[in-house]
């Protein structure tokens, strides 16, 4: 289960150009295998957030 500050990486097969790049944060608890992620270091002043699925995540080791 991924927890609110849990650090995530987007599968290969669901990944935008450039994702693999950034490093992700769960911005919540999950919830009904959903969960809203954000990527951090990206010094933009709105980091986007985005509502996917648990199963394009694996959890950052």
């Amino acid at each position: 289960m991924i927890k609110k500050s849990d650090q995530v990486r987007i599968k290969p097969e669901w990944q935008d150009e450039g994702d693999e790049s950034f490093l992700w944060i769960a911005l919540d608890d999950e919830d009904g295998g959903r969960v809203t992620i954000c990527p951090i270091g990206t010094g933009l002043a709105y980091p986007p957030r985005q509502v996917v699925q648990t199963s394009m995540l694996v959890e950052h080791e």
